[in-house]
């Protein structure tokens, strides 16, 4: 097969046979891979197929003590891991222990609850009691996951771990962006004793993963943006390819006049500028009763003096690191000044910051901002709030729902039963009450949204089974009898003793059930 010639990659300048990657906040060079050729695709896809087989039939229990071996190996790795998350994405070492966290609890959580969750299930069928049946769930074969960069760990393990317990060989194509931290999970999952063809690391851009959608999977995984998104489902749906998406969002805080104002400070603060925004489920958009709007907004201006501090995250007493990408600083940066130029009202930031190699942006809070600004309507994915004042809760739940994306929400009030109320008339995949991204975050619930923001589940059961297709078994419970009552031939006596099987049976009365048993 003969491929077509590879797009440049010029990352920092370097030529289209590697990928070098840098910290964003100094721009020290980490390492480099080398992009793998289109060429050689279709042998690594054949690899892939080849393995998987032994790998499904090599049974759950073989699987789950080479996940015991690999939560071990991140274990013991756990210090040059997250050492290079702090490095390749210029985060603080607690965000990236949290996420470490999150991930290897993932793997622990898998490891205690696959063999149920997988376990076959048996149904009695009234209309057919003398056969069994029962439903099994088979892998699809060999998944593609395809993953971003803001999140590097918990982001490549969920679909990793989900697909290899459950039988499925993995070719893994991580971003450019967070190749060396891709490197050094790969190396944990490789000395875990997995067999060789069953996991296996592409390197590329989205060229890589567009070739690789080509070679037919039986599966595709895929976190990133809305716009890259409906083109791998596009390219999915030619080939009727079942793929998982987890894309973009504009998620938003609900904050009504009873809530604890220093707790939804504090939170909503952290839900936006936790990893710098650089989260799908950032909040981006605050919704706040006009009452207590201005009061929510200074203890938030003074949250963010007192313990935001921008820096290279290996700095000491640094909570806020600088954007991973020079593109998504221009993002952020063009949304805010033309959000200031129509009008919007600034309380904080509002600027990049100097040093910090160009990348940094200071904490921001905006209001007076209205629904045609770009800033409202398109993903920021960096360190900015936008607060608009509301006179009624069903004004924010509108306002909400009307922008067509639903990640995550979080309401915030004193009275349970009203914030749940409110939770459930808006329009995502996980709404919290008085909080934001740890409720989220936790790996025994499902991930994902709904609308643009995506379709399909990680993480939890549901995680396992979106790796899988229910197949069922049906067997004889006894002695097959010498014809079954609906075959050949159809006789008065089967009708007239089906009509009135079906006139007792859904009856919706006694007294009917009744005269349907015993007229005629």
């Amino acid at each position: 097969m003969t491929s077509a010639p590879q797009t440049p990659v010029y990352l920092n300048g370097q030529s289209n046979e590697v990928i070098v990657s840098t910290s964003p906040a100094s721009g020290r060079k980490l390492g480099e891979v080398r992009v793998t050729p289109l060429s050689e695709l279709p042998s690594i896809m054949q690899r892939a197929r080849e393995a998987q087989k032994a790998w499904f039939e090599a049974g759950l229990a073989f699987r789950l003590e080479v996940l015991r071996r690999w939560q071990e190996n991140l274990r013991r790795d756990f210090d040059r891991i997250v050492g290079m998350v702090v490095a390749e994405q210029g985060r603080p070492p607690f965000e990236a222990l949290t996420e470490f966290l999150t991930a290897i609890e993932l793997i622990a959580y898998y490891r205690r609850s696959a063999r149920r969750a997988l376990a076959p299930k048996r149904h009695f069928i009234l209309l057919d009691p003398h056969h069994q049946h029962w439903t099994v769930r088979q892998p699809y074969g060999v998944v593609l996951s395809i993953t971003p960069w803001n999140f590097p760990i918990l982001l490549s393990v969920a679909p990793l771990v989900a697909a290899l317990v459950t039988g499925n060989a993995v070719i893994w194509k991580p971003s450019e962006y967070s190749t060396q931290v891709a490197e050094l999970l790969a190396r944990t999952l490789r000395g875990s004793g997995i067999p060789e063809g069953v996991f296996q690391l592409v390197h590329g851009t989205g060229e890589v993963g567009a070739a690789l959608i080509a070679q037919q999977p039986d599966k595709i995984c895929f976190t990133g943006s809305t716009a890259t998104g409906r083109k791998v489902a596009a390219a999915a749906g030619e080939r009727l390819i079942p793929v998982t998406l987890e894309l973009g969002a504009k998620d938003a805080a609900l904050v009504l006049e009873d809530a604890d104002l220093d707790r939804a400070a504090h939170g909503i603060v952290w839900g936006a500028l936790f990893n710098a925004g650089q989260a799908c489920l950032s909040i981006e958009r605050l919704y706040v009763m006009r009452a207590v709007a201005e009061p929510l907004i200074q203890k938030m201006a003074a949250v963010i003096e007192k313990f935001v501090t921008v820096g290279d995250g290996v700095a000491p007493r640094v909570t806020m690191g600088a954007l991973t990408t020079q593109a998504q600083l221009e993002i952020v940066d063009q949304q805010v000044r033309e959000a200031l130029a129509s009008g919007a009202r600034l309380i904080c930031g509002g600027k990049v910051l100097e040093g910090h190699n160009g990348r940094a942006y200071a904490p921001t809070i905006l209001t007076d901002v209205t629904p045609e600004m770009r800033l409202m309507r398109e993903e920021t994915f960096g360190p900015v709030l936008a607060v608009v004042p509301i006179d009624r809760p069903e004004e924010g739940v509108e306002a909400i729902n009307a922008l067509g994306c639903g990640l995550t929400c979080s309401v915030w009030t004193r009275n349970r039963a009203r914030g749940l109320a409110l939770m459930e008339r808006i329009e995502v995949g996980h709404a919290s009450l008085n909080d934001h991204i740890i409720t989220a975050s936790v790996p025994q619930v499902p991930w994902g949204g709904v609308k643009n923001s995506g379709y399909g589940r990680s993480r939890g059961v549901e995680g396992l089974y979106d790796m899988t297709y229910a197949k069922v078994y049906s067997a004889e419970r006894f002695a097959p009898l010498p014809r079954e009552l609906f075959w050949y031939p159809y006789t008065p006596f089967k009708y007239n003793l089906l009509r009135r099987f079906i006139n007792v049976y859904y009856a919706t009365t006694w007294r009917e059930r009744l005269a349907a048993l015993f007229g005629r």
